[in-house]
């Protein structure tokens, strides 16, 4: 199986297959597969007898192929990884302190009635997750979706998998904060429109704190939710790469 698109890939017949195939789809020969990458004859005949190839290879296979990477080789649909109470338990624990935390912060600011806006926090969900579709389409969606689950794990195996579920994140890291850009420039506009309507500061101020609270709500998720996640899933590329074979 592909061990780790950052570490190795060793002796998949899939992973042998599918570049072949595409090659032959081209009219390529290997010859002209190896210049194409700027990898070596050699290189590219070990790819094709036994999936053998370094990431760095796979990476200029799939370049010079013009092939999505998911496409070129096979992805496992699931990470093996293990469950361990303790750890899901360490996790939930980590993740109600960061809410307490935030949770005090606003009893520190106000009411906490000031800092709820479902409109808003609709708004920003519907956009990151409907761009998600667009951009890796339902399947993506789902996938980015089940693969919250990962946050209470203790240790997640590199794989592919994991590695494309943290490029998703990545980018729903992104399409978060683009979302609330443009819902506060949104609201800017409407407030700065309508000054003359506004019937006193108090409701004007009301107004851009409003404007501003799905900036607030935006950090939570990305830096709550998305950042760690990616930071998991990096990491266990990362083991892979520094792990001796």
């Amino acid at each position: 199986m592909y061990k780790a698109q950052t570490g190795c890939c060793k002796n998949n017949p899939e992973n042998s297959i599918r570049p072949r195939y595409f090659r032959k789809e081209n009219g390529w020969s290997q010859d002209v597969l190896a210049k194409a990458s700027g990898l070596s004859l050699r290189t590219i005949q070990r790819l094709e007898k036994d999936g053998n190839a370094s990431s760095e290879t796979l990476l200029s296979v799939a370049a010079a192929l013009n092939k999505p990477q998911n496409e070129l080789l096979h992805i496992s649909e699931q990470i093996e990884t293990l469950w361990k109470w303790r750890s899901i338990m360490q996790n939930v624990i980590a993740l109600i302190v960061i809410i307490g935390a935030i949770g005090m912060l606003f009893v520190l600011g106000g009411e906490l009635g000031m800092f709820a806006d479902h409109y808003s926090a609709l708004f920003l969900t519907l956009f990151t997750y409907a761009c998600t579709v667009v951009a890796f389409g339902p399947h993506g969606f789902i996938k980015s979706i089940t693969g919250l689950k990962y946050l209470f794990s203790e240790n997640v195996p590199a794989s592919s998998y994991t590695i494309h579920l943290a490029y998703i994140y990545k980018k729903q890291l992104v399409f978060n904060y683009a979302g609330s850009f443009i819902a506060f420039i949104t609201g800017a506009i409407a407030i700065l429109s309508n000054q003359v309507s506004i019937e006193s500061l108090a409701a004007f101020n009301t107004a851009w704190a409003v404007c501003i609270l799905i900036v607030l709500y935006a950090a939570i998720v990305a830096e709550g939710v998305f950042r760690p996640l990616i930071a998991k899933l990096d990491a266990t590329q990362l083991i892979a790469e520094i792990k001796p074979n």
